[in-house]
């Protein structure tokens, strides 16, 4: 008869032995007890910018990749903290393995400190996060990376709408009225554009001038606009084309200045006035804000020039028509009260431009013929 007790103890010892015959796994990898890595960042304040590289000299990993986590929407502060992330993969994980933690990485280059580090140990990629110190720490001269240029300050002529070009650091404009030498309002806005048209009480020449606004302390130069004559009766007309609502201060980009312009943008990028844009089944469309031409497809020009029947037309960054002086590529072109461009005459100030359209600066007027 089989005793179950003493079967059971010679099994158990049995297990015994044969667990002790058998060498526990021994992992032989090297560890990696350290890492040295270089963080340089170029950054905008006002931008949105999101540069960052991050080096090591080291053979035994190397970066796999690197990029911010939080860049805002609205453009970079000065008291913003970047926030890095960066993982590194192992040149050889069959002989090597991590065993980082925070205070084993060091940290080279733009001033910050480690955040958190995962996969410090084993196999696979170890991620290090690295958060910049405030901006204007990180870059001493961060003021000298702000944009505040405004290149274009222009008329919509028929309805006293001001509008530039925008500035990327821009926080706000602030905007100055004159009527001849007087000063007739100061505003500010977050649009990159304004309308006047409640302060055209009589006739005159208007002006005003727009600089770019970052903080108290960093505001961009004064752009000027170009002299905008009117008479009684266009001052009466465009003071009753006033609408408060153009100056929301919602953004350009969904507010009403664009809201009839409901089709895609068509960008003329060419040197040259005599620029070529289909126009084939298109029609002027008119609204409170000016004079736009809306293509048989249902874009429109921005920013560049279009021949219409014949005649060249310019259109400003919001797909509107301009009229008088235009400076393109360098060039100097005249468009006339109806938008069309001027050629082999003299402009209404006096000035000569070609058959192209372009300004010729050193004409003589005395040996200029009409015919």
């Amino acid at each position: 008869m089989i005793n179950l007790k003493k079967l059971a103890t010679a099994l158990a010892s049995a297990s015994m032995i044969a667990a002790l015959s058998v060498p526990a796994y021994a992992d032989s990898r090297t560890a990696i007890s350290s890492v040295t890595i270089n963080v340089a960042t170029d950054l905008s304040i006002g931008s949105t910018s999101s540069d960052v590289e991050v080096t090591t000299s080291s053979s035994l990993y190397d970066v796999y990749s690197a990029y911010i986590t939080n860049t805002p929407s609205d453009g970079w502060d000065e008291n913003d903290n970047p926030k890095v992330q960066i993982k590194l993969q192992l040149e050889d994980d069959d002989d090597y393995k991590w065993n980082i933690t925070k205070s084993t990485v060091t940290v080279t280059g733009d001033s910050g400190s480690v955040t958190s580090v995962s996969g410090g140990s084993g196999h696979g990629y170890l991620t290090i996060v690295y958060t910049l110190d405030d901006l204007d720490e990180v870059y001493d001269d961060w003021s000298s990376s702000l944009d505040l240029d405004i290149s274009n300050a222009n008329w919509q002529t028929s309805y006293g709408i001001a509008d530039w070009s925008e500035a990327e650091s821009a926080k706000k404009y602030e905007v100055k009225l004159y009527r001849g030498s007087s000063l007739l309002t100061t505003v500010t806005t977050t649009n990159d554009y304004y309308s006047f048209a409640n302060y055209f009480t009589q006739a005159g020449t208007y002006t005003y001038k727009v600089r770019a606004i970052y903080s108290s302390s960093n505001k961009g130069s004064w752009e000027e606009s170009d002299d905008l004559y009117v008479t009684e009766s266009q001052a009466e007309k465009i003071y009753n084309s006033y609408n408060s609502s153009t100056n929301s201060t919602t953004s350009s980009s969904s507010s009403s200045y664009l809201a009839n312009l409901t089709g895609s943008t068509v960008y003329g990028s060419t040197s040259y006035a005599n620029a070529l844009t289909s126009s084939e089944g298109g029609q002027w469309v008119q609204d409170e804000f000016g004079w736009w031409y809306k293509n048989a497809d249902g874009s429109w020009t921005s920013n560049g020039w279009q021949q219409i029947n014949g005649k060249f037309y310019f259109f400003n960054d919001h797909g509107y028509m301009k009229t008088g002086w235009i400076l393109w590529n360098n060039q100097y072109y005249y468009c006339g009260s109806d938008g069309a461009m001027l050629t082999n005459t003299v402009t209404p100030d006096g000035y000569y431009v070609n058959s192209s359209g372009v300004w010729v600066s050193d004409y003589n007027p005395y040996s200029y013929s009409a015919s």
